[in-house]
């Protein structure tokens, strides 16, 4: 008897053994829990209306290209709503509190893509009235202002410190892209103002609004370069520091240079 009882106890755990909670089936259920939660604040309502501008671009391009009558006025549509919810992300994102990592990285982005696309294509066809000679100077500043301050940003990014605060949005920033918005929009919705009208009245104000529209351009273009140099101007004085993690390949690569 107490040889089958002493048999019992080396064969079967005690009741009251906890259990393993560093199993891998707990550690998968904790992993799958935290997974849920990051794509809970991932995909919160301005990250969407960010990846809706992101899918409007392509619409927006079709509908450039496409030869039917009102296709010119319908890309004008998409342009306005995906800039709409330029506006509308940042200001829920503020106002509910659904700021996030990757919402700051994905709006610029969206922004960038699609400002560049629709520059690229009304400096390859323009609207009535304005040569592409005009437009083109405009245009090549503008994109050129986006992939510095990019750059720029990027840069502030590895450094850390401070250097990121230096190139945070500013008025000037704001007042760029109000412009740009503004006058991108009117040359879209006037750019083939003769499919949908003959009266030489509505012609001659649309003409009229294509001027103003470039002339507005132009100031953006112009703002741009001026909040560039500001952005530059403020980051100035980080441009000695080493980037974060990064010295010791920069001077393994010195080494290595002046050893060979």
């Amino acid at each position: 008897m107490e040889a089958s009882g002493n048999v019992q106890s080396q064969t079967s755990p005690p009741l009251t053994e906890t259990v393993d909670r560093w199993s891998d089936f707990y550690r998968y259920k904790a992993w799958e829990s935290r997974r849920n939660q990051d794509t809970e604040r991932i995909l919160t309502i301005p990250t969407i209306l960010t990846l809706l501008r992101l899918f409007l671009v392509p619409i927006f391009m079709y509908l450039w290209l496409d030869q039917r009558k009102y296709s010119p006025f319908l890309s004008a549509v998409t342009f306005s709503v995906a800039s709409a919810t330029d506006w509308l992300d940042g200001y829920l994102a503020r106002q509910l509190g659904l700021t996030t990592a990757f919402g700051a990285f994905l709006d610029p982005v969206a922004d960038k893509i699609m400002v560049s696309a629709a520059l690229i294509l009304l400096a390859n066809d323009p609207p009535e009235g304005i040569s592409p000679k005009e437009i083109v100077l405009p245009v090549v500043v503008i994109i050129s202002r986006e992939i510095g301050i990019s750059a720029l940003r990027e840069w502030a990014a590895a450094v850390g410190r401070d250097a990121h605060k230096a190139v945070k949005v500013s008025a000037l920033g704001k007042w760029k892209t109000a412009t740009q918005m503004a006058a991108m929009s009117t040359m879209l919705f006037c750019r083939r103002a003769r499919n949908v009208t003959s009266d030489p009245k509505h012609l001659r104000l649309a003409a009229s609004a294509v001027r103003c529209s470039y002339y507005l351009l132009v100031a953006s273009a112009v703002i741009a370069v001026w909040s560039l140099s500001v952005y530059m101007g403020a980051a100035w004085a980080h441009f000695g520091a080493r980037p974060r993690g990064g010295s010791g390949a920069h001077r393994g690569g010195r080494e290595e240079k002046k050893s060979a």
